[in-house]
């Protein structure tokens, strides 16, 4: 590790070196004059190799973190992604079961006991033809993050808005980021150094689809259709799969209609298509062996998030391809015994099944269908 040598200059290392150079005729131990004197330049010394460690490891893109890394990445033209604000569609309406014409910037709150988050009216809600949905609205939310994204139920109303009876937040529109960590941007600056966007190939369009807010990862199908066409499987900052509106936002964005022209962001005579992939059910069924003091109930619900937590996993690498742009995703049994066997109360377990077969899933990844694993049942028995 960069600065690694520098860690043998501790406090006792630097007394003990600075003592080896005073005349043993004079008295050096703790408390001693000698000892007194030279105790406080090296402790400091000692802090200085720590700052000066810290310095170094700051230079290079590979250790350094925070704002020095943001300088790094700078010096390549990219920028951390900020966080952002989910917007959802909320759907109102009057005591008379009417839709509700609710002004524009109504702020609403939403009913639950562990999300304290508010949603203000941005704007009409229109539908694919473009057409005005009555009493449905853009709403973001106020707090900023992937906090935004979950909230689905009814809101309360903090302006005050007469007539007004059901308030509902429903589809997620454009999710929300998080800030992009070090690691995702040390990826990313990387990715820039080495595989170089430019002029409409594969690291380009990654490189900008990736900077939307609320895209988390993309498959790109180059040519999937003719020469020209690309396809982009896009999948939100939360790993799942995206909304229709999205979809449309995203097409808009990068390639409108007429196709091919360059008025978005894809270059001039690429015709691109903006899908999402299809959800893939995953049910378990495993048989345990419990330690003592543990009973099925408990540890039911810990095994289903461990298992999620595995999805979740191969989520976040779906939109990862080989040297050849190849994309590959499977489900392996082993892998879910290990992260069953992680839960605490986890003896042993057997008979590991998924959609119902003792073998590992692979996933569908072509140009005609992605597929994203996501958590159907889970059936633990003893």
């Amino acid at each position: 590790m960069i600065g690694d040598y520098l860690d043998k200059y501790t406090f006792k290392y630097l007394m003990e070196s600075a003592l080896d150079n005073v005349p043993d005729s004079l008295d050096k131990r703790e408390g001693s004059i000698i000892y007194d004197a030279l105790a406080p330049a090296c402790y400091e010394l000692a802090e200085y190799y720590m700052e000066l460690k810290k310095i170094l490891e700051n230079t290079f893109a590979s250790t350094a973190s925070n704002e020095y890394l943001d300088l790094r990445a700078a010096e390549q033209g990219l920028e951390r992604y900020a966080a952002s604000y989910a917007v959802k569609r909320g759907d109102f309406l009057t005591s008379s079961g009417n839709p509700a014409v609710i002004p524009i910037g109504s702020r609403f709150s939403v009913i639950s006991d562990t999300l304290n988050l508010n949603y203000t009216v941005t704007e009409a809600y229109l539908d694919e033809f473009g057409e005005v949905v009555p009493g449905a609205y853009r709403m973001t939310c106020e707090e900023i993050g992937t906090q935004g994204n979950s909230y689905t139920g009814p809101l309360i109303p903090i302006t005050f808005i007469p007539n007004l009876k059901t308030a509902t937040l429903s589809d997620l529109l454009v999710p929300a980021r998080d800030e992009e960590t070090d690691d995702e941007l040390r990826d990313r600056y990387f990715l820039t150094v080495n595989d170089k966007p430019f002029g409409g190939n594969l690291a380009q369009y990654d490189d900008v689809l990736k900077g939307i807010d609320g895209v988390g990862e993309v498959q790109i199908y180059p040519v999937w259709n003719g020469g020209g066409s690309v396809k982009l499987s896009v999948i939100d900052a939360e790993y799942n799969i995206i909304t229709n509106d999205f979809i449309t936002t995203l097409q808009n964005m990068i390639d409108p209609t007429p196709q091919g022209t360059g008025l978005g962001l894809a270059p001039i005579g690429h015709t691109v298509t903006v899908t999402t992939p299809t959800e893939k059910t995953i049910d378990i069924t495993a048989t345990v062996v419990l330690e003592s003091g543990y009973t099925l109930g408990q540890v039911t619900p810990l095994i289903e998030e461990a298992i999620e937590s595995y999805l979740l996993g191969l989520r976040e690498i779906w939109g990862i391809a080989d040297d050849l742009n190849n994309y590959a995703l499977a489900v392996y049994i082993a892998r879910i015994n290990a992260a069953v066997l992680g839960v605490a109360g986890i003896a042993n377990i057997t008979g590991t099944t998924i959609n119902g077969l003792a073998s590992d899933l692979t996933l569908t990844q072509d140009a005609t269908t992605q597929e994203l694993p996501v958590l159907g049942t889970v059936i633990v028995s003893e």
